[in-house]
């Protein structure tokens, strides 16, 4: 019995030796990781609308509402981030296949470079006053923290596995320098948000993603993946028109609609 389970142990390591230069096999215990990638892609054009009052004196037919709509750019983007994740068991398919199961559970956070989203609102809905075209723009900074759920397909010594994830959490959008000059009837250099030109929202944020992971060893991996993002709609508020010379409005109700990227990223993990 002794040199059986001497022989077994000798071959095991052997076998693990062999492997271990090229193709490690994927372990099957549990364990925690910690991830950093990064990457790009580029985002949908996407709706947005304006709401504001100008108040007109009663002699000029007094308040008016100014209501404007169009569309958004799309724009490309680039991000890094960040992930800590812990890998249960994995559970194998059935008694005589080499593939297995691994569910991980996943924080992530990443944070999306600054980007600039323009484009033309019209108020075309009143009789009062000819149509009112805006030239708008929002800089935007994204930061997405999400709680996602990863299933991997592992085949024994292969250092190479396929997973597909599904995350949901939340999106913190922060504008700053806000910009809406009406270009038709011109007026020009008049921010119509001069009074207050920042605001910070958050919304709801889902992703998938799909992915290949490479096992350098049994501490590191590196790992390719494409995600797609979702960023519920998200309402602003922005400062009032305060000029000389210019009707004095309201504050400025911002609504842009739902976002969706399109991204790619490489990344390495630390298992222990």
């Amino acid at each position: 019995m002794q040199l059986r389970i001497s022989s077994s142990v000798f071959l095991f390591a052997l076998t693990s030796t062999a492997f271990a230069s090229h193709s490690p096999a994927a372990t099957s215990v549990a364990k925690f990781y910690l991830g950093a990638f990064g990457g790009g892609g580029s985002s949908n054009h996407f709706k947005a609308s304006q709401f504001g009052t100008a108040f007109f004196p009663e002699a000029m037919g007094g308040p008016l509402s100014i209501n404007a709509f169009g569309q958004l750019n799309s724009k490309k983007t680039a991000f890094l981030g960040f992930q800590l994740g812990y890998q249960a068991q994995e559970i194998p398919l059935n008694a005589s296949s080499q593939w297995a199961l691994g569910v991980a559970a996943e924080l992530e956070g990443y944070f999306m470079n600054k980007r600039s989203f323009s484009g033309t609102l019209v108020n075309n809905n009143t009789v009062r006053l000819p149509e009112h075209d805006f030239m708008v723009s929002y800089p935007m900074k994204k930061s997405v923290f999400l709680v996602n759920a990863v299933l991997s397909f592992k085949k024994a010594n292969l250092p190479i596995h396929p997973y597909i994830g599904f995350g949901i959490g939340n999106a913190i959008t922060k504008i700053s320098d806000a910009y809406a000059m009406q270009i038709n009837p011109p007026e020009a250099d008049v921010n119509h948000y001069n009074t207050s030109i920042s605001d910070t929202k958050s919304t709801f944020a889902g992703q998938l993603k799909l992915g290949l992971n490479y096992d350098i060893n049994k501490y590191l991996s590196l790992f390719g993946e494409y995600r797609w993002l979702y960023l519920a709609s998200t309402d602003f508020l922005f400062g009032s028109t305060l000029f000389l010379n210019h009707v004095e409005t309201s504050s400025w109700q911002v609504k842009l609609d739902a976002q969706k990227y399109n991204l790619g990223s490489v990344g390495i993990r630390f298992k222990w």
